[in-house]
């Protein structure tokens, strides 16, 4: 499943199917909107990002490190973790990086996903902290490629296409 292309299934569709999975609805009425528009904003098909901040949200339902009012729909950690002093552990909340609101979240993510996908954002302000940090030549084409990438699990990114499938079908 292409991460760069027109969104795979209709927006009300993918709402619809949302509000039958137990979504939190933090997740179906503020999140939901700010990560479509990212996406379509940045060619990414809107279907996935979504897919992808579900799975790292816990469904909007923000169970991990990561709060609500960070606005980070997407696990992204702050730039320098060595700034906070005290804090060595990647998955302390102040290893994730904190956004103004949730259009910005979104953005970020969506940038970051550009960054995976080696696509240059060019002409705007980048709002993901790490999106220099990632590789620039990773290239990655689908949603399982994120697998052992973005995050350490092999598995990943084929979690993130089930929640595709289940969105979409």
């Amino acid at each position: 499943m292409k991460m760069m292309q027109a969104s795979s299934a209709d927006k009300d569709v993918v709402l619809a199917k949302l509000s039958t999975l137990a979504a939190a609805t933090l997740f179906t009425e503020e999140m939901f909107p700010a990560l479509w528009d990212a996406a379509l904003w940045y060619g990414i098909d809107a279907v996935g990002l979504v897919a992808q901040s579900y799975k790292e949200t816990a469904k909007g339902n923000f169970g991990g490190q990561v709060k609500p009012q960070f606005y980070n729909t997407a696990g992204i950690k702050v730039r320098h973790v060595e700034l906070f002093p005290g804090i060595t552990d990647d998955d302390h909340p102040l290893a994730h990086q904190m956004f103004p609101n949730w259009e910005v979240g979104a953005v970020a993510q969506a940038q970051h996903i550009c960054a995976y996908a080696s696509k240059p954002v060019t002409g705007e302000l980048i709002v993901d902290p790490r999106f220099t940090l990632v590789a620039a030549n990773l290239n990655l084409k689908d949603w399982s490629d994120l697998g052992g990438k973005w995050a350490p699990s092999p598995t990943y990114g084929k979690e993130i296409e089930d929640i595709i499938t289940t969105l979409i079908s």
